[in-house]
């Protein structure tokens, strides 16, 4: 009877009682659960993975027939540059033709860009970002509206100065994400679609339409409006 005490395996003489036991079986349950979850479970390293890149935006484009004048595209601006809405410091903005016609003002990001050759401070004030195509102003040295040589230079007739600081406000293209486009195709309706675009290649639209001032634009568009006489004629 001595030997066969001595043959039980010691995990045999520990208590098992029915409590005991299920507090075993959960636990176990517990960790296979745990297990599973680890499984599914994504990386932190992929969960934390960076969104899929943007194609950076160097150009504007305005199909001025589709402005409907809500000014979305000066309040994103100016919400993006200052942190308040405040359409006076937009770097694009609205021109109300003989109050009838709105015509959206960007610039051009002219290619041979004659904002920056008419800066007469040396170093220039003003330079183009490598990779975005936006206009950046260096505060500190720009000689603001005792100068305005860049806006006289403008063929867009697109720059304005800033009320508080009296220097000139560029478009930077917000780093290549324009704001002014994104809150134009929110705003816009269907079927004419935004009036403001952007895209990689320029398609050299700031030598096509330089000679376009915002005023002749206007014209151009007030042309197409028309109140139709009973034989459907212009009067």
């Amino acid at each position: 009877m001595e030997n066969d005490k001595k043959k039980i395996p010691g995990v045999l003489e520990k208590e098992t009682t029915r409590r005991g036991f299920l507090k075993g079986a959960a636990a176990a349950a517990g960790g296979a659960v745990a297990l599973a979850a680890v499984g599914t479970v994504k990386p932190a390293a992929v969960e934390a993975a960076e969104p899929q890149k943007k194609d950076v935006m160097r150009y504007l484009f305005a199909e001025r027939q589709n402005c409907t004048g809500c000014r979305a595209c000066e309040y994103a601006c100016s919400v993006f540059h200052t942190g308040v809405v405040r359409p006076s410091v937009a770097r694009v903005h609205v021109l109300k033709y003989k109050n009838v016609i709105d015509v959206p003002v960007i610039c051009w990001h002219c290619d041979d860009a004659p904002c920056i050759e008419a800066c007469p401070v040396n170093p220039k004030a003003i330079h183009k970002d490598p990779v975005s195509n936006g206009i950046i102003l260096n505060e500190k040295t720009c000689l603001g509206a005792k100068c305005q040589k860049c806006v006289e230079a403008c063929p867009a007739q697109f720059l304005r100065l800033n009320p508080d600081t009296g220097q000139p406000l560029f478009c930077t293209m917000c780093d290549g994400d324009p704001e002014c486009v994104k809150a134009c195709l929110a705003q816009s309706g269907k079927p004419q679609g935004p009036c403001l675009v952007a895209d990689k290649l320029g398609f050299g639209v700031n030598q096509a339409y330089r000679n376009v001032t915002p005023e002749e634009a206007g014209e151009d568009l007030l042309g197409l409006l028309f109140y139709p006489n009973k034989n459907g004629e212009r009067r």
